[in-house]
């Protein structure tokens, strides 16, 4: 789950480098498993994928299709759960969960892969990125989200796929440094990615502070946390 290199020996690319470089998302059927509000359907979409997304929460299923309609682009939304997706066997050529595995209730991930496998054509592409736990970024958020037990469970699962019904291709780790103008930038773009979670930053207002600066290291114009994702790549 976690990388054999310090963060800072990482190459450093986005989830969408690795998607482009790793993916062949020319014409294939694509499935953005907990799509949130599409940005990153959309992104596959503009390169050339085919995509479909689904997400259980219909005001963000609202939100990506809106977002795909405004600039353009021909995404299919869905309103549903990974564990009991509504297409049938063999559809896609790529299913992808983008940060996404590690939100599926704990006893239903081994579901939701099965699934995948379903809903997959034969040597069809199973992609999970999912964020490492570990890192200044995860440090600093963790009083008020720690997620180190549900990511170590859906990790445990994903191993577990290699030999049933799908073969690992690689296992890449990759920087993905996170820059803020301070202290104040850095909470507002939290609670703005969460605004449920508002609340809970200011409880522990103090202490996510005092991690911060400790785990910031200040360059030019700001400050940057570490942070690292991770792609598992199979292949059915």
């Amino acid at each position: 789950m976690y990388p054999n290199y310090k963060f800072s020996q990482l190459p450093e690319k986005s989830a969408a480098d690795l998607a482009i470089k790793l993916l062949p998302l020319l014409g294939a059927n694509t499935l953005d498993v907990g799509c949130g509000r599409g940005e990153f359907s959309c992104f596959l979409s503009g390169h050339g994928a085919n995509v479909s997304g689904i997400d259980p929460n219909p005001d963000r299923i609202s939100d990506a299709s809106a977002k795909a309609h405004s600039v353009g682009l021909r995404v299919d939304f869905y309103e549903g759960f990974a564990e009991n997706l509504p297409f049938t066997n063999d559809t896609f050529d790529i299913v992808i969960f983008s940060n996404s595995l590690h939100h599926v209730d704990i006893e239903m991930i081994p579901k939701a892969l099965t699934e995948a496998e379903r809903v997959l054509s034969k040597l069809g592409f199973l992609y999970i990125m999912e964020p490492v736990p570990s890192g200044g970024y995860f440090n600093t958020a963790q009083p008020v989200i720690d997620e180190t037990h549900i990511r170590s469970v859906a990790y445990d699962k994903i191993q577990d796929l290699d030999g049933n019904f799908f073969t690992s291709v690689q296992e890449v780790f990759v920087s993905t440094p996170k820059t803020y103008y301070d202290f104040s930038d850095y909470l507002s773009k939290q609670t703005a990615r969460n605004p449920q979670r508002a609340k809970l930053y200011e409880r522990h207002r103090r202490d996510v502070e005092l991690r911060f600066r400790r785990n910031a290291k200040e360059v030019p114009g700001g400050f940057v946390l570490d942070a690292a994702i991770r792609i598992n790549l199979f292949r059915k």
